[in-house]
C-alpha cells in the first residue's frame, strides 16, 4: 500500500509538473514533502491503529463551563461539539458561516443530545479584523471561559493569501489563533482556579515533524509547496503552546495549554489534495471525525491531565515532538514575530 500511494504520489506531481511548467527546484521540494508526508503518515496511520483502545475519554459533567471550539461547524469540530454537550456544557461554535454553523447545531440536535448549550458566533479565521471583532463580541456576553480549542484550520490549500496579507495556513491555522488565545487569556485567567484549570487546546499534527520557521519568508511563497507550509503553521502553533505553559508558569496563572495531534483522520481537509482521489483507501485505514475528535475533548474535559501543560498528545496518550520544539529561544523569538504581525 505505501508503494501504491508513494507511486501515485510521484505520478501526480509528475503530471502537474508537466501542466504548470512547474520549475526543477520547486518539483524537486515538493517531492521531498510528499516523500515526507507519505513516511509520517504511514506512521501516523500505523499508531492509530495501534493506540486505538487508548483513544477513549471520559466526558464529566461539566454544567456551568464555557468553551469555544473554532472551526466547529464542520468535521471534527462538529464532533467536539457533540461531545463536549454530552458534558452539559454552554458551547460556542465559532465560524465562518453562521448558517453553517446553526445547521450543524440541528444535526447534532436530531442525534437525541439535549443536554448543554449552542451559541453560534462568527469567527472567520482568514481575517484578524474578524477576531478582534469576536474577541469583542464574546467579552461583551460573558466575565469567563473555562476551554478554548483552537480547532479551525486549513490543508494543502494552493498557494493564497489572506486578507492581511498571510499565506493562509499559517494566517488561519496559527497566527489567528494566536491572536484570539492572547486576547482572551483575561477571561481565562477569571474562570481557573487552583483546582480546576482552565485550558486551552491548540489542534496540532505530526506534520510538525517536518516543519521548519522561516522568518525570512513567513509566506514561504519562493517556491512554493503546500506541505511545507502546513507543516511550518502546526509546528508554530507547537512552540506556542511551550511558551504559553512557560509563561503561564512563571505568572502562577491557573491556566493549562496542550497541543494535540488528532490523528490521521478522513475529513473534507483532504479534498484540496491529491487524496481526493483516494476515498477508498481514506474510507479504509483513516480514523473517523469522531475518533479524531476524541483526544482533543480529552484534552478539554479529562481529569487525568488536570493541571498538567504544555504536553502534546495523540491518541489520548502523551507523546513526544520533535527536539526543535523545546527550543526557548525558538518559542520567543516567534512569539515576538507574531506580536508585529497582529
Amino acid at each position: 500500500m505505501l508503494l501504491f500511494i508513494v507511486g501515485s504520489t510521484l505520478a501526480a506531481l509528475l503530471g502537474l509538473a508537466l501542466v504548470k511548467k512547474m520549475s526543477l527546484a520547486c518539483l524537486v521540494k515538493r517531492i521531498y514533502y510528499e516523500l515526507q508526508y507519505n513516511m509520517i503518515g504511514v506512521k501516523g496511520i500505523v499508531l492509530d491503529h495501534l493506540q486505538a483502545s487508548s483513544n477513549r475519554t471520559e466526558l464529566p459533567q461539566l454544567t456551568g463551563k464555557i468553551a469555544i471550539v473554532t472551526g466547529g461547524s464542520r468535521g471534527m469540530g462538529t464532533e467536539v461539539v457533540r461531545m463536549l454537550l454530552k458534558c452539559d456544557m454552554t458551547v460556542i461554535i465559532a465560524c465562518r458561516s453562521t448558517s453553517a454553523g446553526e445547521n450543524s447545531v440541528k444535526h447534532i440536535r436530531e442525534s437525541n443530545i439535549e443536554t448543554g448549550k449552542t451559541i453560534v458566533m462568527e469567527l472567520d479565521n482568514s481575517s484578524l479584523d474578524s477576531v478582534r471583532r469576536f474577541v469583542k463580541e464574546f467579552y461583551n456576553k460573558y466575565d469567563k471561559l473555562d476551554i478554548l480549542i483552537n480547532n479551525a484550520g486549513v490543508m494543502f490549500t494552493p498557494y493564497k493569501e489572506t486578507i492581511d496579507g498571510f499565506e493562509e495556513q499559517y494566517g488561519v491555522n496559527y497566527l489567528s489563533h494566536f491572536l484570539l488565545t492572547i486576547s482572551l487569556i483575561p477571561l481565562l485567567k477569571n474562570a481557573g482556579t487552583s483546582e480546576y484549570y482552565s485550558r486551552i487546546i491548540n489542534v496540532s499534527s505530526c506534520a510538525h515533524l517536518i516543519g521548519n520557521i522561516n522568518f525570512d519568508d513567513i509566506n514561504l511563497k519562493e517556491n512554493f509547496v503546500t506541505g511545507e507550509a502546513y507543516a511550518q503553521s502546526k509546528l508554530a502553533l507547537l512552540l506556542f503552546t511551550k511558551f504559553l505553559s512557560r509563561f503561564f508558569e512563571t505568572n502562577k496563572l491557573y491556566i493549562s495549554v496542550n497541543a494535540v495531534h488528532p490523528g490521521i483522520v478522513n475529513t473534507e481537509l483532504f479534498e484540496t489534495s491529491y487524496h481526493k482521489y483516494l476515498k477508498f483507501i481514506r474510507n479504509l485505514i483513516f480514523k473517523k471525525p469522531e475518533e479524531g475528535a476524541t483526544s482533543i475533548v480529552f484534552a478539554a474535559v479529562s481529569p487525568q491531565i488536570e493541571q498538567k501543560s504544555g504536553i502534546y498528545i495523540s491518541n489520548c496518550l502523551e507523546s513526544s515532538v520533535m527536539s526543535l520544539v523545546h527550543n526557548k529561544e525558538l518559542q520567543d523569538r516567534l512569539v515576538q514575530f507574531s506580536l508585529k504581525q497582529i
